[in-house]
């Protein structure tokens, strides 16, 4: 098992990195927040892996993570039938933890069924197969809301409209709380949407 590497980077995209270890090249894919904190090619860094094998392949893929909550949220999505390793990474892609957190402890199904390949019945196993694992993922980042959006249609259709535009579904989620901050709850769609579009 390789637990962690740590190398130089040798080039990114926006879904893998590639790593040079004493002349070794590893390629991992990456979720997205890693994918964003990396440095510059040539500057030292470091993953937490996991290594799966593809028995239908017969193929290995190695992953990487900035942090070892990230793994461990990996971990935890990977754990559920039916999840594997590259639709877990594609929801890791898509989330930030603490948000998705509160989500799954909280039962709101409308936040969960916005993340892309997570429909309504998905949506309900995360919760009743999440809810106690991500329970000690729910507290906020430094700067980060400690309360999710209320459920109601206008927030709901704000949010559609920023993820239509290409935001991400944490971002959007994000926009659209900053929005209400500065409107009120008794905004209109499309002044949440206008604001929402300053605070991508």
């Amino acid at each position: 098992m390789i637990d962690s590497l740590s190398g130089v980077l040798v080039s990114a995209e926006e879904d893998f990195a590639v790593i040079d270890v004493h002349g070794i090249r590893f390629r991992l894919d990456v979720p997205a927040s890693t994918a964003r904190g990396l440095p510059a090619p040539g500057v030292a860094t470091a993953f937490f892996t996991r290594l799966s094998f593809n028995a239908n392949d017969g193929e290995f893929a190695l992953f990487g993570f900035a942090t070892e909550t990230e793994r461990n949220c990996f971990d935890i999505f990977t754990g559920i039938s039916g999840i594997g390793p590259r639709k877990g990474l594609m929801i890791l892609s898509q989330i930030e933890i603490a948000p998705f957190a509160r989500a799954i402890v909280g039962g709101d199904l409308n936040y969960l069924s916005r993340i892309k390949g997570v429909g309504k019945k998905t949506a309900e196993r995360l919760v009743v197969e999440l809810r106690d694992k991500m329970a000690p993922y729910t507290a906020p980042a430094p700067g980060e809301s400690s309360t999710l959006l209320p459920a109601s249609q206008t927030v709901a259709d704000a949010v559609q409209a920023l993820m239509v535009l290409g935001c991400r579904p944490a971002v959007a989620e994000k926009a659209i709380g900053e929005a209400l901050k500065e409107l009120g709850a008794d905004a209109k769609t499309e002044e949440l949407i206008r604001v929402g579009l300053r605070h991508r």
